[in-house]
């Protein structure tokens, strides 16, 4: 059975209706600071639905132009006028969306497809973009990124410079890569002459690996510097 109410209670005023009350009169004698604070709020709402409209269709425009581009080369495997059409995709991808990650990843694959056309100055100047708009990643992205510019100097033949490259790409998040960084390394230490650090990069290398042909490769190496 409910709870009977006192008279005293009964008479009393609402709280709910009391709270109104004063709401109302606080709004009525506050107009001007009251229409300030509530219009500062529409458009505090407003601006943050716009922008996130904006920004999913800002990324959605993006990854439209970055699909076209890769299943251009995808359906296209060699032809010299699909890879021209992807260029001009990526570098309007760049252009427009500059904040996407569909526009940073362009850059990788621009960096790509300059360095098997052998133009290695436009692929440094690409991977080298990637690596700027972008931090360390789990995708190993970022490796292949840092791998390829140790390759792209290595083509250049300045060892130091790819050496670099190559410990950088070792030191990020490279997990399942290892084996190739290590034997990038040791590759250029070999070239230039430094026996030592050559084999001591090709154990490392040996360590990491499973691949049963790479291990008698590796341990050849190792057994030729020795």
């Amino acid at each position: 059975m409910a709870a009977k109410l006192s008279k005293k209670e009964l008479e009393g005023p609402d709280v709910f209706q009391s709270s109104i009350e004063r709401l109302t009169d606080y709004i009525a004698e506050n107009k001007t600071r009251f229409y300030v604070i509530f219009a500062a709020i529409v458009v505090v709402i407003a601006a943050a639905i716009g922008g996130y409209f904006y920004w999913n269709n800002y990324q959605t425009s993006a990854v439209q132009i970055y699909t076209k581009a890769q299943d251009n080369l995808a359906q296209n495997p060699g032809k010299p006028e699909a890879v021209k059409e992807s260029i001009t995709l990526f570098k309007q991808l760049i252009d427009k969306y500059p904040h996407s990650w569909s526009a940073k990843t362009a850059n990788y694959n621009l960096g790509n497809i300059y360095y098997n056309q052998g133009d290695v100055d436009n692929a440094i100047a690409s991977y080298k973009s990637y690596i700027t708009v972008t931090g360390e990643d789990n995708s190993g992205i970022r490796f292949m990124a840092l791998t390829s510019l140790g390759y792209c100097y290595e083509d250049k033949k300045d060892f130091k410079s790819a050496l670099n490259y190559f410990e950088e790409a070792q030191k990020s998040k490279s997990s399942g890569f290892e084996s190739i960084g290590y034997r990038n390394i040791a590759r250029i230490y070999e070239q230039m002459n430094d026996k030592k650090k050559a084999i001591e990069n090709y154990q490392n290398a040996l360590q990491k690996t499973t691949d049963p042909s790479m291990i008698i490769f590796i341990k050849h190496k190792i057994a030729s510097l020795g």
